[in-house]
């Protein structure tokens, strides 16, 4: 391979933003904007099913001024139900169980187009967020184009395959041995996948499986310390993210500080209970919806502590490493967030942040109290600390680490596509 010619990636996801205005978590986009901007060869093709925000736009749609990110959507259902990967496949099963039988449509319509973008575009390699049902595909069109493939585990994309026994362990364990390369969000995701592997398999897979979070984006961070006594939460209102046990705690907050207030920002399924229980709890807990931009910034802003009290859900399901908790980290804030959100990961009790029992409102409530009580020099050092953790997850050293690992690890073959 010549120095000047393209490393081109597929990239194959089912959740990414349709524009600006979309709701759905950025970080798919993100990391190929950060990618890209690594090095000017590298050319990044991502495909995704199409969803409500995406229907009525002309595709496909350049994503950085010079071309180089390109996003393509694919059909996979009538319209109207194209809403499967919406916020996530997990969640919009938990709202709608009948809409599991969409998922075997989705994978055709996912094959048939990832097979047709590449055989187009040709990459070096085909690289999928998430193993249920990215991974999967991405093993087929492999096989059929003899293009490399690796993929990135997020939260519980693999749990899913216990319920399949001995035939999910064995697809479980075959597209992961195929895989030219792997990757964990978080130490915990790693863990649901190794799981599945014993033995020397499982040595080899520890051996060759990066952890890797998603970024944040650190360039425009640059706030004072908020008010100590105001504690937020940016995330996606879903069982997984343990807002229950929040609301839970919050009045043991306020009998040790009654001038306490809690936002919580964000939309979900879980939106009406959620500010119902707030006005339960008076003024001091706001329910803002979605929130963006300039809106996401000025909570950050306001707010001295960021939480994510995270649980594993009724239905298995669970965080791997909040976007919403690494920008609160990236923001300069104390952070609190239980040990199912995969921060202990990046956070240590007490020395640049806390991390306390999942499902323990309790444990909560009383970590909370120390982040918000913290006197001036105290509460300096941790978030001198808590600044070293951010420039570990700030996008250019994270889209540096996925480059090295998707180069490093990819065969010696010719470029695929043929």
């Amino acid at each position: 391979m010549s120095d000047e010619r393209r490393f081109t990636i597929v990239v194959a996801a089912s959740t990414v933003p349709a524009g600006a205005d979309d709701t759905v978590p950025r970080f798919v986009l993100d990391q190929a904007i950060a990618m890209a901007a690594i090095d000017h060869r590298i050319a990044i093709h991502i495909l995704a099913p199409h969803c409500p925000a995406s229907h009525g736009k002309a595709w496909p749609q350049t994503e950085t001024d010079d071309g180089r990110v390109t996003q393509h959507r694919f059909r996979y259902a009538w319209r109207r139900w194209e809403v499967l990967t919406d916020h996530g496949i997990m969640p919009a099963i938990a709202e709608r169980p009948a809409r599991a039988m969409l998922v075997p449509a989705l994978m055709v319509a996912q094959f048939f187009a990832l097979w047709i973008l590449v055989r187009t575009v040709r990459p070096d390699v085909i690289y999928a967020h998430w193993f249920t049902p990215q991974a999967l595909v991405a093993r087929a069109v492999s096989r059929v184009t003899r293009t490399p493939f690796g993929f990135t585990t997020h939260a519980s994309d693999i749990v899913v395959w216990r319920r399949f026994g001995a035939m999910g362990r064995h697809l479980v364990r075959s597209t992961t041995q195929r895989a030219s390369f792997v990757s964990a969000v978080s130490s915990q995701t790693a863990q649901k996948l190794t799981a599945f592997f014993d033995g020397d398999a499982r040595e080899e897979l520890l051996r060759r499986m990066k952890l890797i979070p998603m970024g944040v984006d650190v360039t425009h961070h640059e706030l004072d310390s908020g008010d100590r006594h105001h504690v937020a939460i940016i995330a996606r209102l879903v069982p997984k993210k343990g807002i229950d046990v929040l609301l839970e705690a919050w009045p043991r907050v306020l009998d040790r500080i009654p001038n306490a207030r809690l936002t919580i920002a964000g939309d979900g399924p879980l939106r009406s209970s959620i500010a119902q229980a707030a006005l339960a709890l008076g003024p001091s807990v706001a329910v803002l919806g979605y929130v963006a931009g300039a809106a996401k910034d000025r909570v950050l802003a306001d707010a001295g502590v960021v939480v994510q009290p995270s649980v594993i859900a009724a239905d298995g399901d669970s965080d791997g490493l909040p976007v919403g908790l690494l920008e609160g980290i990236a923001a300069g804030r104390i952070a609190v967030a239980s040990d199912a959100s995969g921060a202990q990961d990046l956070l240590t009790n007490g020395v640049n942040g806390y991390v306390v029992p999942a499902g323990d409102p309790q444990a909560l409530a009383h970590a909370l109290v120390l982040a918000m009580n913290l006197d001036g020099e105290r509460r300096n050092h941790l978030l001198s600390a808590a600044r070293q953790v951010a420039a570990r997850v700030a996008w250019p050293h994270v889209a540096a680490e996925h480059v090295a690992m998707i180069k490093n690890d990819l065969p010696a073959t010719p470029r695929a596509g043929a």
